[in-house]
């Protein structure tokens, strides 16, 4: 390569200039890339969140709800621990538990792990692999069986790591796979209207997504509070059987908001 560049000054300017467009080249794609990135910078390294858990919209109250989450914008962790209460867990005492862990990257959360565990029933769980050599998968558990697996898409989320997801994109995916303990479905995602909105914990500023499956048997709407870290203040879930749980946040801690 030396011997051809000293060959002629025309093909030595023009390897400079080849070298100079792709470093602006490369820096151009960084900065898109930059605005492309999922801001962790932007979400609150830890949180909590109370929430009153009722049977479809204006409901009775049927249990509590605790979210934790933490991070390191390198990994994440999040729970939600669901009881029931008062009449409710007089007919039946119930614990259900959600836990998402996994990695931070330029597009945005990458669930590894995604369990729930239920009084009386045996441990589920969502394993994500990223870098099989034939496609990234989920394979969904219960116990040591694999009862469904599915291929993966950057962006595709766990039905909780998802309510921290969906606020920080800049650009809404058209669809994204969302996975539960059972089924992982194919899923739209819309903005609706910001807004107000009270719930026990308050008055907030919220922006309102919703999560529709493409086979109908699964809805999510989500409103995330603005000046709380875009913390969920409220979700509503939906399921083929018709059946709707409303969670309204009673109390909201997020450190520096």
């Amino acid at each position: 390569m030396t011997m051809i560049v000293k060959r002629t000054a025309v093909f030595h300017f023009f390897c400079v200039g080849c070298v100079a467009l792709a470093l602006i080249l490369g820096a151009a794609a960084e900065c898109r890339a930059a605005e492309r990135a999922w801001p962790s910078a932007e979400w609150p390294v830890s949180g909590t969140i109370e929430f009153q858990v009722s049977f479809g919209e204006g409901g009775m109250t049927v249990g509590q709800a605790r979210h934790t989450w933490s991070h390191d914008r390198g990994q994440y962790r999040m729970g939600l621990a669901v009881e029931t209460t008062g009449v409710a867990a007089l007919l039946r005492k119930l614990g259900y538990e959600q836990r998402s862990t996994g990695g931070i990257g330029l597009d945005g959360l990458r669930p590894r792990r995604f369990d729930v565990s239920q009084t009386g029933k045996a441990p589920e769980a969502a394993l994500f692999d990223w870098n099989d050599a034939s496609g990234a998968r989920v394979s969904i558990r219960r116990g040591e069986r694999e009862r469904r697996h599915a291929s993966l898409a950057a962006g595709d989320q766990d039905i909780l790591s998802l309510w921290h997801q969906i606020g920080r994109l800049g650009e809404l995916p058209e669809t994204l796979l969302v996975v539960g303990n059972k089924e992982a479905r194919r899923a739209s995602v819309t903005r609706l209207e910001d807004g107000s909105l009270r719930v026990p914990a308050g008055l907030f500023a919220t922006r309102h997504f919703r999560i529709a499956s493409i086979d109908d048997r699964l809805g999510i709407d989500l409103w995330l509070a603005r000046e709380r870290g875009m913390a969920p203040v409220r979700v509503i879930i939906a399921d083929a059987k018709a059946e709707t749980l409303v969670l309204e946040a009673t109390a909201v801690q997020v450190p520096g908001k």
